[in-house]
């Protein structure tokens, strides 16, 4: 059921209600109901705002609820698996796999948007911004369970979470003159996140141990699920050539504890996104492509793995020989050379940088012929580009490329005839 009503060109409603039903959920609650509503102003219609340089400009507001079905089915029935180790003389024997939960709700999403639509200078830059807040209750988390029961966990509704962010997109025809076009679009958003209630199991999951390079995420309430966690540092002695850590009370110890790790980063950037820039004349059109992030931090793996927790007779980084503390009096950032390599991972704060990055993704070059002279040879149209990928990528990390993620540059040529 939907509907809207527009009044004078001015002022602008609409809503929508739904009822979704699914037997993924425990058998009291299998629909949840689904809504949203919305309003707008197009203050461009008012008579204060009759500027010639003003096109659109709109503000608007919706709010509204999802539900999430994307978990694996049959988790609110309790089922059991046959096992032919289990056989006796009444028969063969079966243990349990899932416990069931009646109880088990949807997943709700709560949506507020807040937006702007500008479009001014006679359609020549257009402006999209809008600023929203999602709250989720009844999150599926999964409770610990004691061993006797048969199974480790059942999934409850216990978690909420809060996201809120900003989004916008800004286009501009820079050139318009005869043949001559040219424009820029950018991009960009950001997202403010908050656990606002873990379930034990994710909390146990914390304090789990982990022999990764790098350190596993921590949930914490009222924490980011982006946050680096990792023990604070005061960096290298010079005296003795060992780290110093600072514990969550403020002391200083040369001890390693992974119960004091605390949020030291987080990858979240303040602001990503991309740019577009387009340059048309005659036939020839250039494209290109370019992505951006700041703010945000990482940790770099490669200083822990190729620099310090190394095997000297291996690969490692060039810093690992020119970097490290060698003797007493040494003002610098790794710990010396181990007489042997341990299993025994340190999360450090040393290890977290700043990650700021700016990638030309793609630049691509077409020319489209004119369609008199293929009329002749029976094609309506042809278009002709050659283009490359992954030109360029400027960060203020230094690390290895394609270790943890593959990436590739590529070069390519288009050929598209319509006949």
């Amino acid at each position: 059921m939907n509907g809207s009503l527009d009044l004078l060109g001015r002022y602008f409603i609409n809503a929508s209600y739904k009822t979704a039903g699914s037997s993924k959920f425990g058998s009291k609650h299998r629909f949840a109901p689904v809504w949203s509503a919305g309003i707008g102003w197009n203050l461009h219609e008012e008579r204060f705002m009759n500027f010639d340089w003003l096109n659109v400009l709109r503000l608007r507001f919706s709010v509204g609820s999802t539900a999430n079905v994307t978990f694996t089915p049959y988790q609110a029935l309790t089922t059991y698996l046959y096992d032919s180790d289990l056989i006796h003389y009444s028969g063969m024997g079966a243990v349990p796999i899932t416990m069931g939960n009646p109880d088990m709700k949807w997943q709700v999403t709560r949506k507020y948007n807040w937006g702007l639509t500008a479009t001014v200078w006679k359609e020549r830059v257009n402006v999209e911004a809008s600023y929203y807040v999602n709250k989720t209750k009844d999150a599926l988390m999964p409770l610990t369970l004691p061993s006797s029961v048969g199974v480790s966990s059942v999934l409850v509704n216990m978690g909420k979470l809060q996201n809120s962010g900003y989004e916008f997109s800004i286009s501009a025809q820079v050139v318009k003159r005869n043949n001559l076009l040219g424009m820029v679009m950018v991009n960009g958003s950001h997202v403010f996140d908050k656990l606002t209630s873990i379930s034990d199991a994710l909390k146990a999951e914390n304090m789990a141990a982990y022999y990764g390079v790098k350190p596993q995420p921590m949930f914490v309430e009222g924490g980011s699920q982006f946050g680096i966690y990792a023990m604070r540092s005061a960096g290298i002695d010079p005296a003795s050539g060992q780290e110093v850590y600072i514990k969550k009370n403020g002391n200083y110890t040369f001890a390693y504890d992974k119960n004091e790790r605390v949020e030291v980063g987080n990858t979240n950037p303040m602001l990503e996104g991309s740019l577009f820039t387009s340059l048309s004349y005659g036939g020839f059109t250039l494209n290109v492509t370019a992505a951006y992030k700041f703010g945000g931090d990482i940790y770099n793996t490669t200083l822990a793995n190729k620099v310090e927790y190394i095997d000297p007779y291996g690969n490692v980084d060039r810093r690992a020989f020119t970097e490290r503390w060698k003797k007493p009096g040494d003002l610098v950032r790794f710990l010396g050379i181990p007489e042997n390599v341990s299993d025994e991972n340190r999360y450090s704060e040393r290890f977290v940088e700043r990650d700021n990055t700016f990638a030309i993704t793609s630049i691509m070059l077409n020319y489209e012929f004119k369609p008199g002279y293929l009329r002749k040879i029976g094609i309506k149209r042809l278009n002709l580009g050659i283009g490359v990928a992954d030109i360029a990528r400027f960060s203020s990390v230094k690390q290895e490329r394609g270790t943890e993620y593959p990436f590739q540059r590529s070069f390519h040529i288009t050929f598209r005839p319509t006949f």
